[in-house]
């Protein structure tokens, strides 16, 4: 399979688990982070840690990178809150923790976060009431914080990049509607959130830009993305995709 894959193991343990964190103790006393090769390596835990405040002790003690995703402002507020409380007693700033989603991130977040060392991973916010779909993707790209973009199943967000794209740029959902007021970005910013902001949320240099010294990963497009207009953002595909040098889809035109 021409992919590269980044592994996170995901853990639900209650946090008043007997005995204590019963998935999480034993992954984290026989798994390393960022262990494996270019094509399958470990990530970190996520996309939910489990266990409360103490499974994130075990996971900053086990210098792991822990990733929680949140739909609304409350649960992300309390995600801050239980991380200011374990990076009190062992130091997080350097693991690049992330919390994903954040349809609901005002400024003072972004700023407790930044100061945390963490990043967020914005994408076209929650579907399944049609609203929340922020998030404030301008505040973010203009903050210190680390931002990148990512998509996550049918039920949060579409899967197709495209789309989310057209909505991060022109503010409006696939209905025509406007929905992100003046947190709009430009084409250039919405592809660099999608590609080299997200090196630093995997530990990578060497993936997300096209650059000597890195893997031939790149895509050719059906359209010039920067100069069509918005309509047709939502319709680019791939006409010829390689990865790692080698041809990993050509629908013929090339």
């Amino acid at each position: 399979m021409l992919a590269r894959l980044r592994i996170d193991f995901l853990h639900q343990d209650p946090p008043n688990a007997n005995p204590p964190l019963p998935t999480l103790g034993p992954r984290l006393r026989n798994s390393f982070p960022r262990f494996g090769d270019e094509w399958l390596k470990t990530g970190g835990i996520g996309e939910f840690t489990g266990g409360g405040i103490d499974g994130l002790r075990a996971i900053a003690s086990a210098g792991w990178r822990g990733e929680d995703h949140t739909l609304n402002l409350a649960n992300a507020t309390t995600l801050i809150a239980n991380r200011e409380i374990v990076n009190r007693e062992i130091p997080i700033t350097n693991l690049r923790w992330i919390i994903s989603h954040v349809p609901e991130f005002p400024l003072d977040l972004a700023n407790r976060a930044h100061a945390l060392g963490m990043g967020v991973l914005v994408g076209w916010g929650p579907l399944r009431t049609g609203t929340n779909v922020g998030p404030p993707y301008r505040m973010l790209f203009d903050h210190d914080i680390h931002v990148g973009y990512h998509s996550d199943g049918g039920d949060i967000t579409v899967i197709n990049p495209w789309l989310n794209f057209y909505t991060m740029i022109t503010g409006r959902n696939l209905a025509g509607q406007p929905i992100l007021g003046d947190q709009t970005l430009t084409r250039q910013e919405t592809l660099w959130l999608a590609t080299a902001a997200n090196k630093w949320f995997i530990w990578e240099d060497d993936l997300g830009s096209i650059e000597a010294g890195n893997h031939a990963d790149l895509a050719v497009l059906d359209r010039d993305y920067f100069t069509v207009p918005d309509e047709e953002i939502r319709r680019i595909t791939s006409v010829l995709t390689i990865v790692g040098g080698k041809v990993a889809h050509n629908d013929g035109i090339v």
